[in-house]
């Protein structure tokens, strides 16, 4: 087994490490120092944005993902089922998407034009509708984080209480609590998300660290060296929290084994009520679609809505663009399927090795508090100083995919590892001792023990993985080869336009791939579910 994680080691020092660890000697520029009162100021007006954006999209998200979540995971209504789907969809929705979509819907010049742009801008901007769209985008991951630990509560817990007190009882002071954890990821993992992200930000014209980080690297000679003067205090202030917060997580688990029996339906309201909540925010996440269908079609003085007009720009947009958005799609999911297997790979050798855990936890949190656009510029130079041979022409000159999977790879990497971490936290010890004692080698071990026991998780990681890597730009933009660029990417450079038929087009063809690979997933995920019921 230790041979296994020195190579895991030194794969993951080649690949995440180097390159990351490379802009450091960019420190030794004098103009990456050259800092004045003005740059400390505007500094200090950017650190306060930022936290301002972490903030209030927190205090928005984790509520309505909470809620979410006890409707979905821990209650029942009529098309519950059909419900689960549209939330699961919405994970893999982009963020220019849902830029776009309730531009088009609050914006200027959209259905209802709360955020009207007074000064002729193609888009609303402000910190209120940067809060709201990442709040929005958020829900659902916070959703699915919660729940998964609902389903993790002890039965036996929750029935003792019901015998006392009522099922709203239970759930304040018992369930809730018992999964304090998962709610605090969640909060996490929103945080670290939301102040990595620059497509929102840049769209709505707030200024943040992220940014800032994009803009120096872009203006300036030393424009590497700076942004790392800039970020380097507070990414490493953010680590050791996000260290903190891990080894909390890391006591705060459920105990090394599986509850008795799964916890039971709780009867919060009538079932009516249930459908009626679960309703409103599934609308608040995809009634923002129906602006994209009006902004397809609109044609005329005045304004009016054509249905020839939306074929006609949907079929132009499909044909000009529809290969590069399936590259696009099969790039992530193939980029989501390897982030999985390393993910799982690492929390399996991290299993038995406090040093090894903790290592890997560290290299991992390190490349989740770096924003999108410093990891981008970290590969772009790595990239740059590789000598000639084939793998710059895969690297490089292109057209080709590897560094678009290297720099997404990296984005999804930490969100892996910390999904399926308490999952491999779970397999019982006599599992592997049994496979021990019978002889089998790690890779056995890896094969017969923790893949079975894991394929689930590991697959609902491989898909969650793929959706984040599907709307990564912040690092991707930096790195792609020319003849292969992310749809994301260019669909993001169509906004800067604002919000017209052709963006609508290339917002709706995204959403309609989108929602028929989600649907394939689903039914042949309910066609194994049925085999193995049919065949107990």
């Amino acid at each position: 087994m230790s041979a296994w994680r020195a190579a895991y080691g030194v794969a993951l020092f080649l690949a995440v490490g180097v390159p990351l660890l490379m802009p450091l000697g960019e420190l030794h520029d004098a103009a990456a120092w050259s800092w004045t009162a003005q740059d400390a100021k505007r500094h200090t007006h950017l650190t306060l944005n930022s936290i301002s954006l972490v903030a209030g999209t927190v205090a928005i998200s984790l509520p309505l993902g909470i809620a979410l979540a006890v409707l979905l995971f821990r209650t029942t209504f009529v098309g519950r089922d059909f419900a689960f789907f549209l939330i699961a969809v919405a994970l893999f929705v982009p963020l220019p998407v849902i830029v776009s979509s309730w531009q088009g819907t609050l914006g200027a010049h959209g259905l209802l034009p709360i955020w009207s742009d007074a000064e002729g801008r193609p888009w609303a901007s402000g910190m209120g509708a940067a809060i709201w769209i990442h709040a929005l985008a958020a829900t659902p991951w916070g959703a699915f984080i919660v729940g998964v630990g609902l389903t993790w509560v002890e039965a036996e817990l929750e029935d003792e209480a019901a015998q006392f007190v009522g099922p709203w009882r239970v759930l304040m002071f018992v369930t809730l609590p018992r999964v304090r954890a998962s709610i605090l990821a969640s909060a996490v993992f929103v945080a670290l998300q939301t102040a990595a992200e620059t497509s929102v930000t840049e769209m709505m014209l707030v200024p943040t660290l992220a940014e800032e980080m994009r803009t120096q690297f872009a203006t300036t000679n030393a424009g590497l060296g700076r942004t790392l003067v800039l970020s380097l205090p507070s990414l490493i202030l953010i680590w050791a929290m996000a260290i903190g917060v891990l080894a909390y997580l890391q006591k705060a688990l459920p105990p090394l084994a599986l509850p008795f029996s799964a916890p039971r339906p709780m009867e919060l309201g009538t079932p009516g009520t249930r459908l009626s909540a679960s309703l409103v925010v599934i609308a608040f996440l995809w009634l923002p679609v129906a602006s994209l269908i009006w902004k397809l079609g609109l044609t005329g003085h005045p304004p009016h809505w054509q249905g020839d007009v939306a074929s006609q720009f949907l079929r132009a947009e499909a044909h000009l663009l529809g290969g590069e958005l399936i590259a696009s799609l099969v790039t992530s999911v193939l980029t989501g399927i390897g982030v999985a297997v390393t993910a799982l790979t690492g929390c399996w050798l991290a299993r038995d090795s406090r040093a090894f855990r903790w290592l890997l936890f560290g290299v991992v949190t390190w490349i989740w508090v770096l924003p999108g656009p410093a990891i981008g510029m970290a590969l772009k130079q790595a990239i740059d100083l590789l000598p000639d041979g084939p793998w710059k022409a895969l690297l490089y000159y292109g057209p080709s995919p590897a560094p678009l999977i290297w720099a997404q790879g990296m984005r999804a990497l930490p969100i892996a590892v910390v999904f399926l971490w308490p999952i491999v936290r779970l397999i019982p010890r006599e599992l592997f001792e049994e496979a021990r004692l019978g002889g089998a080698g790690p890779f056995s071990e890896l094969l017969h023990v923790v893949l079975p026991a894991t394929w689930r998780a590991a697959a609902a990681t491989a898909i969650a993985a793929a959706a984040l890597c599907l709307g990564e730009i912040g690092a991707s933009a930096r790195v792609e080869t020319p003849g292969w660029q992310s749809f994301a990417k260019t669909l993001l450079d169509h906004m800067h336009t604002g919000l017209d038929n052709n963006v609508a087009a290339l917002c709706l063809m995204m959403l309609a791939a989108i929602i028929a690979c989600a649907a394939l997933v689903w039914l042949a995920t309910s066609f194994v579910r049925r085999t193995s019921i049919t065949q107990r």
